[in-house]
């Protein structure tokens, strides 16, 4: 979404009364692959993830730990707490008669509303029908 980043950028540095200053996560697949295609990002730090969510957990981590002060887990504990979440949700779904394919690539607020279920069940190992 370069266009929406670059709009954002450009208010935020026109604009003298805005309530709080806004601070960016930017995300790209290679490094340096925003720049080619937005060249006012000067200034802004872009972490390229090379297509590994290891990466992008621990980046959102350290960027809310340093930016929002959240007391937060180590980025090994999330990453295993989401690959647990992960395997949980594909039992789940493979339950419910999806192939394990289809419970890889759910819609995104399925995905979620998923991950608040296994949140309320205190974060289970593995998904266990009741009948």
């Amino acid at each position: 979404m370069p266009f929406e980043l670059g709009l954002d950028l450009g208010i935020r540095r026109c604009s003298v009364d805005l309530p709080s200053p806004k601070k960016f996560l930017i995300f790209e697949q290679n490094a340096y692959d925003t720049k080619r295609s937005l060249s006012d990002l000067a200034g802004q730090d872009v972490a390229a993830h090379r297509g590994r969510y290891e990466v992008v957990i621990q980046k959102v981590r350290d960027f809310l730990r340093v930016e929002a002060e959240l007391d937060a887990p180590g980025p090994s504990r999330i990453k295993a707490d989401y690959e647990t979440c992960l395997g949980w949700i594909t039992e789940k779904k493979i339950h419910e008669g999806h192939s394990e394919k289809e419970a890889l690539s759910l819609p995104t607020s399925e995905r979620l509303s998923e991950m608040k279920r296994w949140v309320q069940l205190g974060r289970p190992v593995r998904f266990e029908t009741h009948v």
